[in-house]
């Protein structure tokens, strides 16, 4: 105990308010761990398996990006199995959702209660199992979720955040991961820094210090490292994502394809596969069809761009109701009847890492809950119900003029959502993983809605009357 008078170093943040609060919502890590006991080595489908043999070979192909099979290698070396991949998974979602609760803590909202919400995400269950999932999803919503807390940063107090090297340069990171850890991550990258170059036109250098981040790191990864390393360069051709357009616009309305173009569709897939096998909810069936030659997209990529842009500018309004039925399940709670909305597998055919529970009870208790979230889809999968809940959240902070800074974290939200809504292949829930955890660490907002005072934001906002 220090004397009267006497000058005592402050403590180091991290043992304070703020590292308490990290350290609390970090562990939520202990329900995906538990999971993790349960389900070791994790859960994979064909594209995990695909991935690690790259990982193994140390060869490696674009076709998923190169830089997550990079990131398996580098994280198999301890173990034999996959197991230190979803471990670490794991352990990465729980410290990112106690950086979220402690920033979320910073702008005012009760410690308990953004404590508590890192908690109740990690519960939920469709959250473990999709973490311990060996997909790129999962880093890239790991990305996702750091710039989210970037900009929470940077809300609560744009002037600091811009001005500071680290700002900018921290946030050029996460979203620079984000573009390369999915092939269209890209998307949400350009609509999120436009959307902060004109919001922010008086430090338009420091936003520019930010893209800059965002480049080095795409010409570092994609350019630089993937030719030191044995990297297969090749990647999806970016018109391929379309293929489900060009398949509704023929299967509504083939009248409108002129002979050049049945020609040109003829050379990818006989025109009854385009037809029979389109489905708006799945693009599976038609692109995995035997007959289906996406081969030839690759070789001819221009012509098909050409027909991409001809199919959406004829049919817009049919390429239109495809997306809403490809992307509905962002919006709609309900299960439709005629549609599957897929999970990660409970098992797969010819998995060289079959499931080897560490703990037996943690695998029985996880797997019936596991099993019952099958039911009520509308409750424990489908993020239509989170996401709304976000959007009222961002409605109501944009009634109020004090907080109207608290929209940047929502804009990272809403780029991404128009990035699925216009690229989904499947009703999918990995697409919408990001979103649904954002959206979810976006409700103790709430709190600040209904207490703006409360609100540690700087500068402050001279109330007007207008709240």
């Amino acid at each position: 105990m220090s004397s009267p008078g006497e000058v005592t170093a402050p403590r180091s943040k991290i043992f304070g308010v703020d590292g308490r609060t990290w350290l609390w919502g970090s562990a939520a890590a202990l329900p995906l761990l538990f999971w993790w006991l349960g389900w070791y080595p994790g859960i994979l489908s064909s594209d995990s398996v695909d991935q690690l043999g790259q990982a193994e070979n140390f060869e490696f192909f674009n076709h998923h990006p190169a830089i997550h099979s990079l990131y398996l290698w580098l994280l198999r070396p301890a173990w034999s199995s996959p197991g230190t991949i979803s471990l670490f998974q794991a352990l990465a979602m729980g410290g990112l959702l106690g950086l979220a609760a402690m920033r979320l803590a910073q702008l005012g909202v009760p410690a308990k209660v953004a404590i508590g919400t890192a908690w109740a995400i990690s519960l939920l269950p469709a959250i473990a199992p999709t973490t311990l999932t060996i997909w790129k999803d999962v880093p890239f919503t790991f990305a996702l979720l750091w710039a989210f807390t970037e900009l929470l940063v940077m809300a609560r107090d744009p002037g600091r955040f811009w001005a500071r090297r680290w700002g900018p340069a921290r946030l050029g990171m996460a979203l620079g991961l984000v573009w390369v850890t999915r092939h269209n991550g890209f998307i949400t990258v350009v609509i999120l820094l436009v959307a902060l170059g004109f919001g922010f036109r008086s430090q338009l250098k420091r936003v520019g210090v930010a893209a800059a981040i965002v480049v080095a790191i795409v010409v570092g990864v994609q350019v630089v490292l993937y030719r030191v390393l044995p990297v297969d360069r090749g990647a999806i051709e970016p018109s391929a994502t379309f293929i489900s357009d060009v398949a509704a616009s023929f299967h509504h309305e083939p009248s409108n394809f002129t002979q050049a173009d049945l020609r040109q569709l003829g050379t990818i897939a006989p025109l009854e596969v385009w037809d029979n096998q389109y489905s708006c909810t799945d693009s599976t069936a038609l692109s995995f069809d035997p007959r289906f030659d996406s081969g030839q997209i690759d070789r001819e990529p221009g012509a098909f761009r050409s027909l991409v842009v001809r199919a959406i500018l004829r049919d817009l309004d049919t390429v239109a109701g495809h997306r809403w039925c490809a992307a509905n399940y962002l919006l709609i709670p309900g299960q439709p009847a005629d549609a599957y909305f897929q999970r990660p597998p409970y098992s797969i055919p010819d998995n060289p890492y079959p499931r080897s529970p560490i703990s037996d009870t943690a695998f029985e208790i996880t797997d019936r809950i596991f099993r019952w979230a099958e039911g009520p889809l509308w409750l424990t999968w489908r993020p239509a119900l989170a996401i709304w809940a976000a959007l009222a959240t961002y409605a109501a902070i944009a009634y109020r003029r004090r907080l109207r800074v608290l929209l940047w974290p929502g804009g990272l939200i809403l780029a991404h959502i128009i990035n699925v809504a216009a690229t989904t292949p499947a009703q999918e829930f990995r697409y919408a993983f990001g979103i649904y955890v954002m959206a979810l660490l976006s409700l103790p907002l709430l709190f600040l809605v209904a207490n703006p005072l409360e609100a540690s934001l700087v500068p402050a906002v001279v109330d007007n009357g207008s709240d």
